[in-house]
């Protein structure tokens, strides 16, 4: 669907610290995070273009509620089928608002957008759960800090994922860009959608756990478990800076990508595996982590996002 001009309208925030932190989001197009820079240095690849017709990827944009792809666009919850549609129309991947609309406030290093789920929204036809989606993007020395929340203002459960998708920019060949990923298994999945299994990660060219270069590898896949504490890294030795990827409790898997030619890779935190609605009754919730808000609750979490010599 062709998206308004304005939409794709940034708000900039700042911060002058050890390290001058600059950021652009664009409420209007889905609270995407379209720049991110270091000290005048731009960590995000975002192609403006490809935004303009509603279908393309690119920035760090949202994924919620279903990370990623969704078998069947369906799924059943609390003896509900629950079918992913918007505007008449299944969604299949990246969930439901990364090209929607949002409120907002902003403020000099940061800004809160927030999209309701009310009956008659387009939003509310793919999950029908009246609550509110909020994200705040806060600068401070520390970084770029990323915090979700989830208000639950519906009288049933609410179970949801949320994850960012971000594009790196690779500050030179792919020779330069080492990246670690502290997760020791695979999920396994089949058209790159999860089966509810893992495969150890011990022997395969994907072992990120300790700093490797990306190279010629064209990863598509999904790391788990990242332990709470444990942060992902993407060095660029060209540049001589590390990009480190901390988050919250709430985030036990990272998806690493990037295609043959791309001048970006995404390595992305996610709260609940892609698929993870339907994994629930296959395998349980202890890979899918599925994350449930109870009726008058909010449930909050955080990706950080920090670039250190």
């Amino acid at each position: 669907m062709q998206k308004p001009a304005d939409s794709l309208n940034p708000v900039v925030i700042t911060h002058r610290g050890r390290t001058a932190y600059q950021a652009s989001i664009t409420p209007g197009y889905g609270a995407n995070l379209t720049s991110f820079q270091a000290n005048g240095t731009e960590m995000i690849y975002f192609d403006e273009a490809l935004c303009q017709n509603g279908e393309k990827y690119t920035g760090a944009f949202n994924m919620f509620p279903t990370p990623c792809r969704l078998a069947d666009c369906a799924y059943a919850y609390d003896g509900r089928t629950i079918t992913q549609n918007k505007r008449g129309e299944k969604v299949f991947i990246h969930g439901l608002v990364r090209d929607e609309a949002f409120s907002f406030q902003a403020e000099p290093s940061r800004v809160v957008s927030w999209i309701d789920f009310n009956p008659g929204t387009p939003v509310y036809e793919g999950f029908p759960f009246t609550c509110t989606f909020k994200l705040i993007h806060a600068l401070d020395d520390s970084g770029l800090t990323v915090t979700f929340q989830v208000i639950n203002r519906d009288t049933r459960r609410l179970p949801f994922g949320y994850g960012i998708h971000p594009y790196w920019r690779l500050q030179g060949s792919r020779d330069d860009v080492l990246i670690r990923v502290p997760c020791d298994h695979l999920l396994e999945s089949k058209d790159l959608v999860p089966t509810g299994g893992t495969i150890p990660i011990d022997g395969s060219p994907l072992d990120f756990r300790k700093p490797k270069p990306l190279g010629n590898l064209l990863p598509d896949n999904i790391f788990w478990k990242r332990q709470p504490g444990e942060t992902a890294d993407l060095q660029f030795t060209k540049l001589g800076r590390t990009l480190t990827l901390e988050a919250s409790h709430h985030f036990p898997h990272v998806i690493v990508y990037t295609a043959a030619g791309a001048e970006y890779v995404c390595v992305e935190n996610l709260t609940t595996s892609p698929n993870g609605q339907n994994l629930i009754a296959k395998s349980g919730n202890t890979v899918a982590n599925v994350l449930v808000a109870e009726p008058g609750q909010t449930v909050e979490g955080w990706v950080r996002y920090s670039v250190r010599p």
